[in-house]
């Protein structure tokens, strides 16, 4: 009797074995739903390719010009911001330090030149006024003994030796009228030209080094090349920036585009201003219209990679851009992937 109890508890649980391991396996063949429908390309003839939402004046990214300190953010991100509005600054003490000595340098040359601009002085002209009066007098003087002494070397009651010390004298008495006329003449002509130009030259030099250190502190403040939306921001105030790297991306936002990236192997069969459309990728997927707007004619390594699975990274691709037209009911953003899927038929072309 035991002897078959434990024959019919063994069929049992060989059966129950048998049907557990059949429902096992065929729940694992049963696939999960997708949670969003596949992509299937719209056209009998058509080339598939990854695509990235861009900005219509594509992604700009922005780098300061010089490695820096970030002194002040003004522009939050996803902020609209006009054409040169301000977007960050750097620190720019060290160079307002060097602005004051550049400052100081000018003041001191326009100093210079307007101290040579105001001669002569009019204090100095009559002191020379009076020395050329008293050159000659002495000169009047020197010659009147002159007159006496060779009056008297007429009847020889000087000697030829004291005749010629008269002579000298007066030679000597002219020659320092000459000389205090000369500097009175001197002193009324001014500053020497050759001097008011260099100095000119050097106050000149002076203001550009002013000039240079401004634009250099403006510099500092980058500013934005376009009239659009700040996509992205990487710094913050007291942040060490350098110029390999982002410190903000701005794009316009008023148009998006699609940049598709055409395999090399399906780049023969591109033909100019072909349909194409794109779809949205997620739960709620939608296909969008693109308008043809050009194809860059270079082939490049793929360096953007979407993901899949099946994605083939050792190739080459031709990108081609287009315009997303109409209005999307989802919202995209730039940097965005989508499926792209272009109309190579022969003859095909934008309605």
């Amino acid at each position: 009797m035991i002897k078959w109890l434990t024959i019919l508890v063994a069929c049992l649980g060989l059966g129950v074995a048998l049907y557990a391991v059949a429902t096992e396996g065929q729940d694992r063949m049963v696939p999960p739903a997708p949670a969003a429908p596949p992509s299937v390309n719209p056209f009998a003839r058509g080339i598939a390719a990854a695509g990235t939402v861009e900005a219509a004046s594509r992604n700009i990214a922005i780098s300061p010009p010089e490695g820096g300190l970030v002194a002040e953010v003004f522009a939050p991100v996803g902020g609209t911001v006009k054409r040169d509005a301000p977007l960050f600054r750097l620190d720019t003490r060290l160079l307002e330090a060097e602005l004051v000595r550049a400052r100081s340098a000018e003041a001191a040359s326009a100093a210079r030149l307007a101290r040579l601009r105001a001669q002569p002085r009019a204090e100095d002209v009559p002191a020379l006024e009076a020395a050329v009066a008293r050159a000659a007098a002495q000169l009047a003087d020197a010659e009147d003994q002159l007159e006496d002494t060779r009056r008297a070397a007429t009847s020889q009651a000087v000697s030829a030796s004291e005749m010629s010390r008269r002579s000298f004298a007066v030679d000597v008495a002219r020659a320092e009228l000459r000389q205090n006329e000369a500097r009175l003449n001197l002193m009324r002509a001014g500053a020497w030209g050759p001097d008011v130009v260099v100095a000119e030259a050097e106050l000149s030099q002076a203001q550009a080094e002013v000039k240079s250190i401004q634009l250099r502190i403006d510099r500092l403040t980058v500013r934005s090349p376009i009239d659009g939306t700040v996509l992205k921001r990487n710094i913050e105030p007291a942040q060490f920036v350098s110029t390999a790297e982002s410190a903000m991306i701005v794009g316009d936002l008023s148009t998006l585009r699609v940049r598709a990236r055409v395999d090399e192997e399906d780049a023969p069969m591109l033909r100019d201003r072909a349909r194409g459309v794109a779809r949205v990728r997620g739960v709620e997927s939608e296909s969008l219209e693109l308008r043809w707007l050009w194809v860059e004619p270079l082939a490049q390594p793929k360096t953007e990679l979407t993901g899949a699975t099946v994605e083939r990274v050792d190739t080459r691709v031709v990108e081609v851009m287009f315009e997303i037209t109409g209005r999307a009911r989802t919202r995209l953003f730039a940097g965005q992937v989508v499926d792209v899927f272009i109309d190579a038929a022969p003859g095909a072309r934008e309605p």
